[in-house]
This record gives structure tokens, C-alpha cells and sequence, in this order.
């Protein structure tokens, strides 16, 4: 039996992260992810294409040797700088009285002319909401069911187009292609919102090395992307500062003191100053100038979510990435600043070893149920050619990456 490879690949800041999936007839069965330091990435925005190639020919390669796999196609997921979203709902009828691939099809390019963008920008993705059937709303799949008409409530992702043409040169003169671009952000919806809590209005929050990227959803449904550009590389810039540290030396210490760094600063019976390997740092000077790094992030990300006009309707706020995430007291500083409830999302939550590379996952997930719906037709709306994904023969899945997304679903269904 022969499946479809999925490959994706998450743009970060601080890593780049890859998966490789297989389709299997009711799972996607991943095969390996890996991941490596990113280069030529600067708080989400693609700044040197040349650097970045290499690094991410070099990882390609290196899970092509891993799982035995030809590579082709790739869905890259990018940050939601200088990108921006809008809705529609379009009409068509049914020729056959049920609902097949091509009119799910016929719907997307049908959007893609609903609306008007400017010259600098294209249409990079389209998300479906749901779906009316004769004036019936449809959360679900709705392949074969029978109608005279369908209505497609649609988000579409648009992103200017000299931004969009850097990722293409990564892979120009390749054997791969970009078949489908993906938003990091939006692809948290695969991972964090479940049927249970995202009937309301919700907040996912990612905060990474370089960029924090914020979405709000209404049952979820996309309703603003944003971001700003501040993550904990900036944390790590102010301890390297004033401590007089290289700026790896602070990363290093941020990341072995912040687990109890509080604990540390309180405790009066320790000496000011605590040696990490060779390096000698004031508990005092971490505290007051991580605390106040961190306040200052989550207060901007507390004034973007006002200004997104739907604020008041939050009920939620899901915070994730590694930005701050690790820091002993970061729950009682949330608090401090967010009114909402706020979920913190820890490397124990999601049960993986690398958490890095959670978004890659769930940017194979969605891929994953995009080709299921469409019947292999990737739509691909920024007129690159639109390959058809290879089909390759199956290999073993990886059971602990499998599990990933079920146990996520799990542990929300537990808070809300």
C-alpha cells in the first residue's frame, strides 16, 4: 500500500523545525522531526534567503536520510508579520446534488476573486470555517452529503508579495517546491483548540525568541492575527547588557536560573552573587531585570488583544512557546497583568521532548486534512505550480510524536 508524504517545515526565529508524515488512510503517521538552529530569520521576518537555504536544504536532507524518503513538495509555516487576514462566505451550486472535491474546489478559487488586494500583496491560504447547506449551518466534514447548494464561510490569509517571493528563493534551483504556506499562529489551532473550548471567544498567544504572535478566535474561527516584536531573545539581550555578559553566556544562564530564579532571589541565607560553571551573577540583577522584561512583553501583548476590538469578549487566553514560559513565577506575573483567564502552556504539558517542534506537527496536521478533503488537490494561491504531493511507500510511525496532538486535546479538555 502506498501513502502520500507530507513534509512541513516552521520558519522560527530561534529554530527551524521539520516533520515528515505519511498520510495513512485514517491517520497521519509521522516518520521523523528534527530540528536546528535558525539563521537568517530575524523576529519572523525572512532577512537573508542564502543563509536560511542552507540550513534548510541541510536539515531536508538529513530526514531524507533518516526516513528513506524522496522529499518534493513542503508546506512552510511563516509568522504573521506584515500579514493580515479577512472573511468571506461564497455561493455555488451543486451540479451533481451533493457535495464533491471539485466544488470544494470551485469555492476556494471563487474566493480568491471575492475579493481585492492590492498589487504588493497575494492570497497565500485559505481556511474553511464552515460550511451552509441549504441553509443549514455544518461544522463537520461534508464530502457526499446531499444538497443544491453550498456555502462556504472562508478565512484568507494575505501576505505582501516581496516577503512571500523570499521564501521561494530558498528553494529556487531545488528539487523541492513550496506547495501550500501556512501561518504559525493559525496552525495553534490544530494543537490547542479542541470542540470543547473553542466555542467562545479565545486567545492563543506564542511567544517566541524573536516575535510573540497573537490570534483571537470566535468558535473557531480566525477573527485578528497581530504581533509584535519582542520575545526572549529581548530578556536575554537585557541580562547580557547589564550583567556584562556575552549574549550567549546570558542565554545559557537565563536557561538553567530561571526554573527557581524567585526562589533564589527570596531565600536571604544565599550570598548575592551564585556561580553558573565560571560565571558568577546577582540574584538581585536577574530578578529585577528579568521581572521586569517579562512585564513589559506580556503588557504589550495585554494592549494588542484591546486593540483588537473584540477584547472584551475574550474569555480565554492559551500563552505558549518559549519565550518566557520557563520562568518560576510567570503564572503570578500573568495574573498580575491579564484580567482574562490565562492557561500557561509548559514543556510538561505537551508531553514532548522538543517542544519546537510542535508547531511543524501541527502544520502536517493540517495538510493532513486539507488533502482529505480536497482528494489530493492542493490549492496553492500564489500561482506557483501546484504539484501533486509524491506517493511513497509506508514506514513505521513514531508513536510518542503520534500521540502529540490527542494528549494536548486532553489536557485542555481538562481546564475548560
Amino acid at each position: 500500500m502506498q501513502q502520500d508524504i507530507i513534509t512541513s517545515i516552521d520558519f522560527g526565529s530561534k529554530k527551524f523545525s521539520a516533520t515528515i508524515a505519511v498520510r495513512g488512510k485514517e491517520n497521519l503517521d509521522i516518520l521523523a522531526v528534527k530540528s536546528c538552529k535558525s539563521i537568517g530569520i530575524e523576529k519572523g521576518m525572512l532577512i537573508d534567503s542564502e543563509k536560511c537555504k542552507a540550513h534548510v536544504l541541510n536539515l531536508l536532507s538529513e530526514l531524507e536520510i533518516k526516513t528513506g524518503k524522496n522529499v518534493k513538495g513542503i508546506a512552510i509555516g511563516i509568522s504573521s508579520n506584515k500579514v493580515r487576514i479577512t472573511e468571506t462566505t461564497v455561493i455555488v451550486e451543486l451540479d451533481e446534488d451533493k457535495v464533491k472535491s471539485h466544488d470544494i474546489i470551485k469555492a476556494l478559487k471563487k474566493a480568491q476573486n471575492s475579493i481585492t488586494i492590492s498589487n504588493d500583496e497575494s492570497i497565500v491560504d485559505i481556511l474553511i470555517n464552515f460550511y451552509i447547506l441549504d441553509g443549514k449551518v455544518i461544522h463537520k466534514d461534508i464530502l457526499n452529503w446531499k444538497a443544491k447548494r453550498l456555502e462556504i464561510n472562508l478565512t484568507l490569509v494575505i501576505a505582501e508579495k516581496k516577503e512571500i517571493q523570499k521564501y521561494y528563493e530558498i528553494f529556487k534551483d531545488t528539487k523541492y517546491n513550496i506547495d501550500s504556506i501556512k501561518l504559525n499562529i493559525l496552525a495553534g489551532k490544530q494543537i490547542f483548540l479542541s470542540e470543547k473550548n473553542s466555542m467562545e471567544y479565545i486567545a492563543l498567544v506564542d511567544i517566541g525568541a524573536g516575535i510573540t504572535e497573537i490570534a483571537v478566535f470566535n468558535n473557531g474561527i480566525p477573527k485578528s492575527v497581530s504581533s509584535i516584536p519582542v520575545g526572549g531573545n529581548n530578556i536575554t539581550n537585557d541580562l547580557a547588557i547589564c550583567g556584562e555578559f556575552s549574549f550567549l553566556e546570558a542565554d545559557n544562564i537565563k536557561k538553567i536560573y530561571s526554573s527557581n530564579y524567585k526562589s533564589l532571589y527570596i531565600d536571604d541565607s544565599l550570598p548575592d552573587e551564585t556561580e553558573i560553571g565560571t560565571i558568577k551573577v546577582s540574584r538581585k540583577l536577574f530578578y529585577e531585570v528579568v521581572n521586569a522584561r517579562i512585564e513589559e512583553i506580556l503588557s504589550h501583548i495585554n494592549m494588542k488583544l484591546k486593540n483588537t476590538g473584540h477584547y472584551d469578549r475574550i474569555c480565554s487566553i492559551i500563552l505558549y512557546g518559549d519565550g518566557i514560559n520557563y520562568f518560576e513565577d510567570i503564572g503570578e506575573i500573568i495574573r498580575k497583568i491579564f484580567k482574562i483567564k490565562t492557561q500557561v502552556v509548559r514543556k510538561k504539558d505537551l508531553g514532548i521532548k522538543n517542544p519546537e517542534n510542535i508547531t511543524s506537527l501541527a502544520i502536517a496536521k493540517e495538510v493532513y486534512d486539507r488533502l482529505n478533503l480536497l482528494e489530493d488537490a492542493i490549492i496553492v494561491p500564489t500561482n506557483k505550480s501546484n504539484d501533486k504531493i509524491n506517493e511513497k511507500e509506508c514506514l513505521h510511525n513514531i508513536e510518542v510524536e503520534n500521540h502529540i496532538l490527542k494528549k494536548i486535546k486532553v489536557f485542555f479538555g481538562k481546564i475548560f
